[in-house]
C-alpha cells in the first residue's frame, strides 16, 4: 500500500511525506522521547536491579512489587496518573509557585519522556537484575585476590558482564517508547506534539483518497525502526547468552552498615512511592472530585462518576467486551501457542520456526502498524471488519509470541521419559495430557496467560483503529473520555481498572494455591502407587 500511487507502483507517497514538515517534525519528536525516556529507564532500571541483586537491603519483595506495578497497569492509567498529579492548578505545582520554582508542564515533550521513562524502567530492571545474580561470584573473587577493591570490582567486573543485558533493555525501552500510542496520544495530541505512533492514527482516520496510503508509508518508517532495533537486541542477547545457563545466586555481595541500609532502604521506597503511589492516589481522589481542578473538600466530593462508570450503557458494554476479548484471546493464545510449543519441542520441525519467527514480527512492529496491516487485509474478507472478530484476530496475532515462549519453557521441563512411560503403558495421548503433561505445565502456562489477559482487557492502541460503534473497549472508552475532557470520569474508569486488575490477579493467585496444592497430593499418591506396584522390578 505504501509503494501504491494512482498510475501503478512508485515512492510519491514517501517523497510527499518527506516534504511535509510534520512529519520531519513527528520523525525529530519520536527520536527525542524514545532516546530521553530510555536514558530515564535504563539508570533508574539499572540502578534498581543492582541494589536488589547485591545489597543486603530490607523489603525487597515490597520494593519490587512497586518496580513491576508499572509493568502491569496500562501505561494511559500512569499517564492519567500522572496528569492529575501535576495538573496546573494542584497542590504540587502550586507549592511550587510558590518557592519561586517554574511549574511543570506534564503536556510537553519533557512530560511525555518522564512518564515512558517511568513506564519502561520495569523492563531494563527485569533483564539487568536476571544477569547481574548470574555472573559467577568465582571472577569477584579473583579480581578481590588481584589487589581490586569492591568498588573496582563492580566497575571493571560485573558492569563489563552486564553491560550486554543492560544495553538489551535498553533498545527493549528504546522500541517500546517508540511503539506507545497511549501517552504520546494523552498528553501530546491536546499539546501539538505529534510521533509517528499518533501522526499514523491521524493520517489513518483523515478523510482523502491517499489517507491510507500516506498512513501506510509512515507505517513503514516506524517498523524499519522498529525491526532494526529488534534484530539488533537479539544480537546483544547471544552475546550474553553464555550465561544462561548459570544458575541465579540469591546471596548478598554487598554489605553495608545498619544506618547506611536504613538510609538505602527508604530513598528507595520513597523514591517509588513518589513514582507509583503518590500519583495514582492522586487520580484516585480527583475521580471523587465533581470538576477538574476543584479543591478536596466535603463540598466538592461526589460519587457520580462512580455512577456513571457502573450504569451508563456505553462504559458497561465495552467492559463486556474487553473482558470476553481477554477471555477468548487467553484461550486461542494458550491452544494455539502451547500446540505450536509442543511440536517445537518434540520433534522441532522448520516449519514452526517460520511461525515463531511470523508471531515474534507480530509482537515487534508498533501496534499502530499492525492495527494498519489489519485494516489493510481483512476489509477484503466478508464479515470481520467492523465486527468483534477483527479485534479477536489482531490480539490473537499480539499476544501469540508470549504464550508460545511461555509453553516453550514450560514444556522444556517435562522428560520425554514421562511420555514414552505413559505410552507403554497403553495411556492415549489425549489421557496422558490430561494426567501428565497438563497438570506439569499448567502452573507456568496460567502465569504467563495472566499478563496476555491483562493486556489484552487494557488494550487501547489496537482498539483505536479497528473498533467499530459497537466493539469499544476499556481503553478506548478512557481515551474518548480523556480527549473529551471528562478528566474525573476518565479518572473513575481508570481506578475501577486497576482495582479489576488487582481483584483479577488475588483471585488468579488464590486459585492456582488451591489447584496446585490439589494436584500435588494427587501427584504425590499417584508416585508412592508407583513405586508400590514397581517394586518387584
Amino acid at each position: 500500500m505504501s509503494i501504491t500511487v494512482e498510475h501503478g507502483i512508485g515512492l510519491d507517497n514517501f517523497v510527499q511525506l518527506i516534504k511535509e514538515q510534520r512529519t520531519i517534525r513527528s520523525i525529530k519528536n519520536t527520536i527525542i522521547i524514545a532516546t530521553g525516556s530510555t536514558l530515564i529507564s535504563v539508570g533508574l532500571g539499572g540502578i534498581l536491579a543492582w541494589i536488589i541483586a547485591y545489597m543486603d537491603i530490607k523489603r525487597k519483595r515490597l520494593i519490587e512489587i512497586l518496580i513491576l506495578g508499572q509493568y502491569v497497569i496500562p501505561s494511559y492509567i500512569i499517564t492519567l496518573a500522572w496528569s492529575n498529579f501535576l495538573q496546573e492548578k494542584g497542590f504540587v505545582n502550586k507549592g511550587l509557585l510558590s518557592f519561586g520554582f517554574p511549574a511543570i508542564n506534564l503536556y510537553s515533550l519533557w512530560g511525555i519522556i518522564l512518564v515512558l521513562g517511568i513506564c519502561n524502567t520495569p523492563m531494563v530492571y527485569l533483564i539487568t537484575l536476571n544477569m547481574l545474580r548470574k555472573i559467577p561470584r568465582d571472577l569477584e573473587w579473583a579480581a578481590r585476590t588481584s589487589g581490586y577493591s569492591q568498588w573496582e570490582t563492580m566497575l571493571k567486573i560485573n558492569l563489563i558482564q552486564v553491560m550486554p543485558a543492560l544495553m538489551s533493555g535498553g533498545i527493549l525501552s528504546f522500541l517500546s517508547a517508540i511503539d506507545n500510542f497511549s501517552v504520546p496520544a494523552f498528553l501530546g495530541i491536546s499539546s501539538g506534539i505529534p510521533v509517528l505512533s499518533t501522526y499514523i492514527y491521524e493520517k489513518a482516520i483523515s478523510f482523502g483518497p491517499r489517507a491510507f496510503s500516506l498512513a501506510a508509508a509512515l507505517s513503514v518508517m516506524l517498523s524499519a525502526i522498529a525491526i532494526t532495533g529488534a534484530l539488533l537486541q537479539g544480537k546483544l542477547i547471544r552475546k550474553s547468552s553464555g550465561l544462561e545457563s548459570i544458575k541465579e545466586d540469591h546471596s548478598v555481595r554487598i554489605q553495608v552498615k545498619e544506618r547506611t541500609r536504613a538510609i538505602i532502604e527508604w530513598t528507595i521506597l520513597s523514591l517509588l512511592a513518589c513514582i507509583n503511589l503518590i500519583p495514582i492516589l492522586s487520580m484516585v481522589l480527583s475521580s471523587f472530585k465533581k470538576f477538574y481542578g476543584a479543591a478536596f473538600n466535603t463540598v466538592n466530593l461526589s460519587l457520580r462518576n462512580y455512577q456513571f462508570v457502573f450504569t451508563n450503557r456505553g462504559v458497561i458494554q465495552a467492559v463486556r467486551n474487553s473482558i470476553g476479548l481477554a477471555l477468548a484471546t487467553c484461550i486461542v493464545c494458550i491452544l494455539l501457542g502451547t500446540a505450536i510449543a509442543y511440536i517445537k519441542v518434540r520433534r522441532n520441525p522448520r516449519a514452526m520456526k517460520l511461525v515463531e519467527y511470523s508471531a515474534s514480527l507480530t509482537y515487534a512492529i508498533p501496534g499502530i502498524v499492525l492495527a494498519l496491516a489489519m485494516i489493510f487485509h481483512w476489509t477484503k474478507v466478508p464479515n470481520v471488519y467492523g465486527t468483534i472478530k477483527i479485534l479477536l484476530i489482531a490480539y490473537s496475532t499480539r499476544y501469540l509470541i508470549l504464550q508460545i515462549k511461555g509453553s516453550t519453557t514450560a514444556l522444556l521441563a517435562v522428560e520425554l521419559e514421562l511420555e514414552e512411560a505413559a505410552a507403554v503403558s497403553g495411556s492415549t495421548k489425549v489421557g496422558t495430557w490430561r494426567l501428565i503433561i497438563g497438570p506439569l505445565i499448567a502452573k507456568p502456562v496460567l502465569s504467563g496467560t495472566f499478563f496476555i489477559f491483562v493486556s489484552a482487557m487494557t488494550e487501547l492502541t489496537l482498539s483505536s483503529m479497528l473498533a467499530a460503534a459497537g466493539t469499544k473497549t476499556i481503553g478506548l472508552t478512557i481515551f474518548n473520555l480523556q480527549q473529551s475532557g471528562d478528566y474525573n470520569l476518565s479518572a473513575a474508569m481508570s481506578a475501577a481498572v486497576i482495582s479489576m486488575i488487582l481483584l483479577g490477579y488475588i483471585i488468579t493467585e488464590g486459585m492456582k494455591k488451591i489447584s496446585f496444592g490439589k494436584l500435588g497430593k494427587i501427584s504425590y499418591r499417584q508416585q508412592t502407587q508407583s513405586k508400590v506396584v514397581n517394586r518387584p522390578c
